[in-house]
């Protein structure tokens, strides 16, 4: 999938309990057509599957899509122009969208107009007052049909100024993640321009020493976190480059390190968008596909069969893309590169390369078919 095409990749995302079950009952595998939802299902054959013709019925895996919780630095060097590396604290840009928030607010709201209206998120900002962080979000999460709106708005109204209370932030906002359903699949993202500046309990007035010691009480912060599945992503903003070793150990800890990264440099662990030869711009827009892409979780509930019965041997997965390729997926009971049922029994999940073609099938859907053979790898 390209890493722009997130925002439409999600159709294919997180999938959880408590989602909506819409039914595609007696659709014809070659036309599209869709009976009577009071018909019985018609024999079916799918080209090149391996099925045999079976009386079928079948559902939409409805998806569920991830919940975000968008933790930005509004500090007053977030005033400084988008791609001034060297820009510590700065008035107001001048020059409209010009200031790293503004565009900073501009892609983001790219991003979320691009998601189904049904995913959920919310926005921290920090610091609320001069030096301390906000005890709950600025924008609770919420469905993007409603809280899409209200993110631009709280980012438009901002002026940054303050110091940078990260620790603070990170925490709060993981404590929020922490306390929703552990079905859901929770992350949280960091957009940040510096170090940190006070330590935990909004204390300005802390050493040097101890900034180092509360730079490693966050890391541990978030590692504790993603062993409890919460996950946290990391953007290093322009000016952040003398902080990249402590935001790069954090992806670290997160478990969101990306690929032959190292905390010494110079391919740091998070999204590093300090670099001279980046537009900020369009390297923030390709950090926010990545993690976008890395969200997605190859896991479905298995939804209702339309005729009320369930046979686990009798249970098919089909993949269509946006261009309406079908293709079916087998049961791989191994979990290498098929379909396998949750442990729980209550999902179906994909593995290997199965996952992989899911994840490539931008604007994609997952169908579970009910009554023939299961298909095995």
């Amino acid at each position: 999938m390209r890493r722009g095409a997130w925002l439409a990749g999600m159709l294919l995302g997180a999938c959880s309990a408590g989602g909506g079950t819409s039914v595609d009952a007696g659709r014809s595998a070659s036309d599209g057509a869709v009976a009577d939802a009071g018909r019985d299902a018609r024999a079916r054959e799918i080209p090149d599957s391996g099925f045999l013709a079976c009386e079928t019925t079948t559902a939409f895996a409805d998806p569920l899509p991830a919940t975000l919780l968008f933790t930005v630095d509004t500090s007053g060097s977030m005033n400084c122009p988008a791609n001034d590396r060297s820009c510590a604290n700065a008035e107001p840009s001048p020059a409209p969208d010009d200031s790293r928030l503004d565009v900073f607010r501009g892609v983001l709201d790219e991003a979320l107009r691009g998601l189904p209206d049904a995913t959920r998120a919310g926005l921290l900002t920090y610091p609320v007052t001069f030096s301390c962080a906000r005890d709950e979000p600025r924008v609770p999460i919420a469905e993007l049909r409603t809280a899409r709106a209200d993110i631009d708005a709280a980012l438009s109204a901002l002026r940054p100024e303050g110091i940078t209370p990260t620790h603070d932030a990170v925490a709060i906002g993981l404590s929020r993640l922490a306390a929703r359903s552990a079905e859901e699949a929770r992350f949280l993202v960091l957009a940040t321009d510096g170090a940190a500046t006070v330590c935990m309990g909004c204390d300005a007035a802390c050493s040097f020493d101890a900034l180092d010691r509360d730079n490693e009480a966050l890391i541990e912060t978030v590692r504790r976190a993603a062993s409890d599945g919460v996950a946290t992503y990391v953007i290093g903003v322009p000016g952040s480059q003398g902080y990249r070793g402590i935001l790069s150990r954090m992806a670290n800890a997160a478990g969101t390190a990306r690929a032959g990264c190292s905390d010494a440099g110079p391919t740091y662990c998070h999204y590093d968008l300090t670099d001279a030869g980046l537009d900020f711009a369009t390297a923030l827009r390709e950090a926010l596909g990545a993690i976008g892409e890395s969200v997605l979780r190859c896991e479905y509930d298995i939804p209702p069969n339309p005729d009320g019965s369930f046979d686990p041997t009798r249970v098919n997965v089909r993949l269509t893309d946006e261009s309406g390729t079908e293709t079916s997926l087998p049961r791989d009971p191994g979990r290498a590169a098929g379909w396998d049922y949750s442990d729980d029994g209550a999902r179906i999940e994909l593995h290997g390369s199965a996952c992989e073609r899911a994840r490539a099938a931008t604007g994609g859907r997952i169908d579970v078919l009910f009554g023939c053979p299961t298909e095995l790898i």
